[in-house]
């Protein structure tokens, strides 16, 4: 009878440390929208809602939001240019004299502004698409006080 009582608890405490499984509906409710930012797209960008919904799902739960859109592959400096100027800021760049120039935008830490703290952009090559150039925005919302 202990036994079974202590087996029963055990599966009780598991079962409510078990991180809850999310839906597509709850994946695709996460997708960021830059405008909550009042941050314009690089024009011509596409939204891939797969890659997006992909990434989210990776995250396994929490309050990040990610979008990735797509562009064309000889776009990235300009992209990078752009949110450069709209962020009054310039980006971290890993292999700028190669067709793999990474350019990334990081506000996550204690030097980011109020009004883009939370967000990271990286503009680079795609990862899963071929052919085409990567915007992915990730951004995770500050605590409420």
């Amino acid at each position: 009878m202990q036994t079974r009582v202590a087996a029963c608890a055990v599966a009780l405490l598991l079962a409510a440390h078990a991180p809850a499984q999310e839906s597509p509906a709850q994946w695709m409710a996460r997708i960021f929208d830059p405008a909550s930012l009042s941050i314009a797209q690089f024009p011509g960008a596409t939204l891939n809602r797969k890659l997006s919904v992909d990434a989210i799902a990776l995250e396994r739960g929490g309050d990040k939001r990610i979008a990735v859109f797509l562009i064309a592959p000889d776009q990235l400096k300009a992209a990078a240019d752009h949110f450069g100027k709209q962020f009054g800021a310039t980006p971290e760049i890993v292999g700028a004299d190669s067709p793999f120039a990474t350019y990334t935008f990081d506000f996550t830490g204690a030097k980011a502004t109020k009004k883009l703290a939370g967000l990271k952009l990286i503009v680079s090559r795609a990862q899963f698409a071929d052919n085409k150039g990567q915007i992915t925005m990730e951004y995770l919302p500050p605590k409420a006080k």
